[in-house]
């Protein structure tokens, strides 16, 4: 009785132990899955966004300090969680890394930009050399001046406004439009204010 007993526990505690190590292998091949998905964002819900609106609230949050990996204004922003953090706030389905909003909205060209396009850079030598590492919104582009909002780990070290010099135009990858309204650009939808 005894022999039976340990031996009905010790099947027991198998069956437990085989059934915790298949829920943590699944687990783990998941998540494996899941880093190499390239995600596509055809339709970021911005029907309704305005680029005047999106860039006063992304202006309300200069100075707030860079950290990487955060996207957390009471922390601080990397670049992407910066950008994602903003087009959230208005409800976008947006990603969360810069690579990842390559494949989001639409292609068009520099001279097109439009307040409120996102900007795409590569990162610096130490770090995404060749992909893209670094992002911001289009704040203006008014003349042969194109001027964004980012977060930066540069000599600023937070979300400020920066033109585009030749250090960001030779890592300078492509703009994407999310907004919608920007397809129907007329005139200046939102002047920019000097720093």
């Amino acid at each position: 009785m005894k022999r039976s007993l340990a031996l009905t526990v010790l099947l027991f505690l198998c069956v437990l132990l085989a059934s915790a190590a298949y829920a943590h292998k699944k687990k783990h091949t998941h998540k494996a899955e899941a880093k190499t998905h390239v995600f596509s964002y055809p339709d970021c819900n911005t029907d309704t966004i305005s680029p005047y609106n999106l860039l006063y609230f992304a202006q309300s949050l200069i100075g707030i300090p860079y950290r990487d990996a955060s996207s957390d204004p009471s922390y601080g922003f990397d670049c992407s969680g910066f950008v994602s953090y903003v087009f959230k706030s208005f409800n976008a389905i947006v990603p969360r890394s810069s690579a990842d909003f390559a494949n989001a909205g639409r292609e068009i060209s520099i001279e097109d930009a439009r307040p409120g396009d996102v900007i795409l850079f590569k990162g610096t030598k130490s770090h995404h050399p060749h992909s893209i590492g670094h992002m911001g919104i289009v704040y203006s582009n008014e003349g042969n001046e194109l001027r964004f909002i980012h977060s930066t780990s540069g000599k600023e070290y937070c979300v400020t406004i920066s033109s585009m010099d030749d250090t960001y135009k030779r890592r300078f990858v492509k703009v994407v439009r999310l907004l919608k309204q920007n397809d129907n650009f007329q005139a200046p939808i939102f002047q920019a204010q000097a720093n």
